[in-house]
């Protein structure tokens, strides 16, 4: 029986960790970071990232019904996906104090990066709390490219001039549009400073 609750939890954590996993992977491929480090030290060492991350998976817990010490199990899961030496209970407690002190020093760009990820969840999952970031600038820019067709534009582009493991145009085409207003969202926020954080040269939001 126990068994079963740590296998949706662990299942839950792919689901989330799915949804940054193939920019994750292009940044762990491509980037440059001190040697010295493992992937996920260098990811969790920029407090926007961490912000914008954690936030994503609070909220998708609490959506699923997990709070407390059911969450904070989550976001290692997510954690170990992300790098799996995070396994470790060392960088596990590293993780924790990291986190720990961002909050503490009420780092700004931790802050940003919360708001964010909240923003993100808002949108991705159609929730009714999206008209809260309705004034903010980078939904209104990713709400403007959908309504002026700017979307539509890239994306015929993309099925017609890129291969299809790297464009799954077909399915973007019939997405509903807040899953497009979230995807650009994305684009602005957390790739945007995961490019800038790995040195990723030529993948500039357009």
């Amino acid at each position: 029986m126990f068994g079963l609750f740590k296998n949706k939890k662990k299942e839950l954590a792919k689901e989330i960790f799915g949804v940054f996993k193939p920019k994750i992977q292009v940044a762990n491929k491509l980037g440059e970071w001190n040697g010295n480090l493992s992937f996920g030290d260098a990811f969790i060492s920029d407090d926007y990232l961490l912000g914008f991350l954690n936030s994503y998976i609070a909220f998708a817990c609490r959506e699923f019904g997990y709070t407390g010490q059911d969450s904070g199990l989550i976001i290692l899961d997510v954690y170990e996906l992300l790098d799996k030496t995070f396994s470790e209970t060392q960088k596990q407690q590293q993780f924790l104090e990291i986190t720990q002190k961002a909050k503490m020093k009420e780092s700004k760009d931790l802050i940003l990066g919360q708001d964010n990820g909240l923003m993100f969840f808002l949108v991705v999952t159609n929730n009714n709390d999206t008209h809260k970031f309705s004034k903010d600038q980078i939904y209104k820019e990713a709400y403007k490219y959908f309504e002026t067709g700017n979307f539509k534009k890239r994306n015929d582009w993309a099925k017609k001039n890129m291969p299809e493991l790297l464009v799954d145009g077909d399915k973007m085409s019939e997405a509903p549009s807040s899953i497009v207003i979230a995807y650009r969202i994305f684009e602005n926020t957390f790739e945007k400073r995961l490019n800038k954080v790995f040195k990723i040269k030529g993948m500039n939001v357009r």
